[in-house]
């Protein structure tokens, strides 16, 4: 059995643990390493290729739920093998690394006569549930770039994975997806499918998270923002034909719409992957 300790771009913002594939996963508040244990594995290299799998997973959790977005070195690490005798060796050897501040969020909970009944803690989340999740990959990787082109495509893609899924569910193909919605485009017709299915019963957080644009009050929210975000973003970021619009690194003003429209982008992300969690 193995207990693998996998270096990190930095110290992590929470204490939280959670059990993957059978394997032990653990992270401590300040630590810049995470923890895997009772890896079953015939050497170091399997040892190590089957912690990075679960610990990769692991963060994508806590980066999409917990707001803790972290990253491995795998050029870094340590594994510990503990044979039945109980020696221990332990191979490779971990590097340093940087220091990251965020505020700390402590709930104290009382009864209906003031009694504190809990404390809750929001960098000891404690054990959490992990389900493997794409989506959740492209959405770390998101939150791990400064580049703000970089970082809208990955939390598209993360959108558009879900997305995907939700129209697997439904039984539907392109062309009957684009009849419903009266589209030609089928990833237009994608995106309109996943927030009427994620907001259909409360559009609310939605129509307050866009409240930085200007759309019309008296047509439907979910058109308007599907077409802004996949013809005004999405299309103009990953094509450059030079006879079309489209975002242009290094302009200042390509640069700035683009960080504008990110935190809709990033909500509408998080979103699906709840909704992916709790109902795919």
């Amino acid at each position: 059995m193995w207990t693998v300790n996998l270096v990190l771009n930095g110290p992590s913002l929470l204490e939280a643990c959670a059990e993957i594939m059978g394997l032990r996963v653990k992270v401590q508040e300040n630590s810049t390493q995470v923890v895997v244990h009772d890896v079953d594995a015939a050497d170091a290299d399997e040892a190590f290729k089957k912690a990075l799998s679960a610990a990769n997973q692991f963060l994508n959790t806590l980066s999409w739920k917990h707001n803790n977005h972290l990253e491995i070195q795998t050029r870094t690490f340590s594994e510990e093998l503990t044979e039945s005798s109980g020696k221990k060796h332990v191979i490779n050897s971990l590097a340093p690394a940087s220091i990251v501040l965020e505020a700390r969020i402590t709930t104290v909970h009382k009864d209906s006569s003031g009694n504190i009944i809990g404390v809750s803690d929001s960098r000891k989340p404690g054990r959490i549930n992990v389900n493997p999740s794409d989506a959740a990959t492209y959405y770390r990787r998101a939150r791990l770039t400064d580049d703000p082109f970089d970082r809208f495509r990955n939390l598209y893609l993360a959108t558009e994975n879900v997305s995907d899924r939700i129209r697997m569910k439904r039984g539907l193909n392109k062309q009957e997806l684009n009849e419903i919605y009266g589209v030609q485009s089928s990833e237009l017709a994608l995106l309109r499918l996943a927030l009427n299915e994620c907001f259909e019963n409360n559009l609310h957080p939605l129509i307050g998270a866009t409240r930085i644009y200007t759309f019309d009050n008296n047509q439907s929210i979910v058109p308007q923002v599907a077409q802004m975000l996949y013809k005004g973003h999405r299309c103009q970021l990953d094509h450059s034909k030079a006879s079309e619009d489209k975002k242009i690194p290094f302009n200042l003003q390509d640069e700035e719409e683009v960080k504008t429209a990110l935190p809709l982008m990033d909500f509408i992300a998080k979103s699906l992957l709840g909704y992916e969690e709790t109902s795919l």
